[in-house]
């Protein structure tokens, strides 16, 4: 039989060439992490920072835009649809003087803000007969659901106004 040569058993590549254990991979040394903890101290410095001008600029985010009714807290408590060809409106001007139509009628109020904070003083409202049971149902509600209202969130596409145990009350979108 002829002599046929084995192939090596230890796993040797062919080059001939010895390997050893893989050398670890290199730490990131110290600057890294420095500029790392700059990194993150400067974006957490832009958050603490922002964040009071934002609260305090709230009250500003009302007045950008009118606002149509699109969901309401009715008698039940439940948040429902505003019912539609009933433009209900609010817009909210910079002298803390807000007003709208109800439905039917038109109303007013003054408002305050702090933070995310509102205190609305509605002023009497001259109603109006409105012909359409539905309509005058929603006015009324709208109208009783105002001075529940202790708090808002707005933004460019929805004004929330919440009672004071933080429940949906009035949800508006821009008009």
């Amino acid at each position: 039989m002829a002599d046929e040569s084995a192939p090596a058993a230890d796993n040797q590549p062919e080059t001939g060439q010895e390997t050893g254990p893989a050398a670890p991979a290199e730490k990131p040394g110290l600057l890294f992490y420095l500029a790392l903890a700059l990194i993150v101290i400067l974006v957490l410095m832009v958050l603490v920072i922002n964040y009071p001008a934002a609260k305090a600029n709230a009250g500003l985010s009302l007045t950008k835009t009118n606002w149509t009714l699109t969901s309401i807290t009715d008698r039940t408590g439940i948040l429902i649809p505003a019912t539609s060809g009933a433009d209900v409106t609010a817009s909210f001007a910079g002298d803390g003087r807000m007003g709208g139509s109800s439905g039917c009628s038109r109303y007013s109020a003054r408002y305050t803000t702090k933070d995310y904070s509102i205190n609305l003083t509605m002023d009497p409202v001259a109603g109006v007969k409105c012909w359409d049971p539905a309509v005058a149902e929603q006015e009324e509600e709208f109208l009783a659901d105002l001075p529940k209202v202790s708090s808002f969130r707005a933004s460019d596409s929805e004004l929330t106004f919440y009672d004071v145990s933080g429940k949906t009350v009035l949800v508006f979108v821009p008009a």
